[in-house]
C-alpha cells in the first residue's frame, strides 16, 4: 500500500484508508483542512498522521461541521506534550497577506464592510484572511488590491527591487500561495510586460474569475491549462499551445488535471497582476 518512495500513500491509496473519495481530499487540501506532501513529480504522498487527521475530519463533517468548523476544532486540538497538532498554525506568508490587507484597509479608514461591498467578498471572509485563518485565492487577492489600487504580487510580498536588465533563474521572486499555486516574476524594473511563471498543482488555478485593464498572453510549457473566458467560452491547453486576449475579459484558469502539475509562461501589459 506505500507509495514507492517508501514515503507514505498516494491520493487513491490514501482515498480508500480514510474512506473518502480523491476529489475530497483535494477539497480538504483546498480548504488547508490538510497539507500533503509532494514528490519531486507534484504527487501527493500522505503519512499515517495525515491518514489519521483524515478520519477526523470525515467524523466531523459527517456529523455535520463544515470545513470552517473542522479547521478551528484541529487547530484547537492539543496533544499530551502540550504541542498544536498538525495545521495548527497558518503559513507564514498567509499571515503576511493578512498583515497587509489590515494595514492597508486601516490605513484608509475602512471597515470589513467597506471593504466587502467594494470586492463583493463577505466581511467574515475578509476577516479571516487579515487574521491568517483563511486562504486567499488569486482571484479574491485581485479583487481586495483593486480596492487599494495595488496587485497581488504586492499584497503577497514586501518591496522588491527587480533587476535592471538580467534575471538569473536563482534570482526570481517567488510566491507560494496557500491554494496550491506557485508563481515566479520573471521581469526587470522599468518594463511595461510583466512576465510570470506559473506553476498550477492538480484541480488549483484562480479560484475564481479575475478581469483588470490590459492584454495578456500565455505560453504552456508543461501540463493542460483550462482557461474560461467571459464565464461561458472555455479553451484546454496543452504543452506548446499559446493564447493572446483582453484583460478586460472576465477569466478564470485552473489545472483540470488529477496527477500532474502544469507550468505557464503568463506575461501581462501593463503590470497589473
Amino acid at each position: 500500500m506505500e507509495a514507492a518512495s517508501g514515503q507514505g500513500l498516494y491520493i487513491q491509496q490514501a482515498a480508500q484508508m480514510v474512506g473518502a473519495s480523491p476529489v475530497q481530499l483535494r477539497q480538504w487540501e483546498q480548504q488547508r483542512l490538510i497539507c500533503p506532501s509532494r514528490t519531486s513529480s507534484g504527487y501527493r504522498i500522505f503519512t499515517i498522521t495525515d491518514i489519521e487527521r483524515m478520519r477526523r475530519i470525515q467524523s466531523l463533517m459527517a456529523g455535520g461541521v463544515n470545513a470552517e468548523g473542522v479547521r478551528r476544532i484541529l487547530d484547537d486540538a492539543v496533544d499530551s506534550s502540550g504541542t498544536r497538532t498538525a495545521g495548527a498554525t497558518a503559513p507564514a506568508h498567509s499571515r503576511g497577506v493578512g498583515e497587509t490587507i489590515r494595514s492597508l484597509r486601516k490605513s484608509r479608514d475602512l471597515t470589513l464592510r467597506d471593504v466587502a461591498a467594494m470586492t463583493g467578498l463577505s466581511p467574515s471572509y475578509i476577516s479571516s484572511v487579515e487574521r491568517g485563518r483563511a486562504a486567499p485565492s488569486i482571484a479574491s487577492l485581485q479583487k481586495i488590491g483593486a480596492v487599494f489600487e495595488t496587485n497581488v504580487l504586492s499584497l503577497m510580498t514586501d518591496s522588491y527591487e527587480a533587476p535592471n536588465l538580467l534575471v538569473r533563474a536563482d534570482s526570481r521572486r517567488v510566491l507560494e500561495s496557500d491554494k496550491g499555486v506557485r508563481i515566479e516574476d520573471m521581469s526587470t524594473a522599468g518594463s511595461n510586460l510583466e512576465p510570470l511563471l506559473f506553476t498550477f498543482q492538480p484541480g488549483c488555478g484562480s479560484d475564481g474569475a479575475i478581469s483588470h485593464e490590459g492584454e495578456e498572453f500565455l505560453f504552456v510549457l508543461s501540463g493542460r491549462l483550462h482557461l474560461r473566458l467571459d464565464g461561458s467560452d472555455d479553451f484546454y491547453l496543452g504543452p506548446g499551445d499559446s493564447m493572446a486576449f483582453s484583460s478586460k475579459r472576465a477569466h478564470s484558469f485552473d489545472n483540470p488535471t488529477e496527477d500532474a502539475p502544469t507550468v505557464v509562461l503568463w506575461i501581462n501589459t501593463p503590470r497589473t497582476f
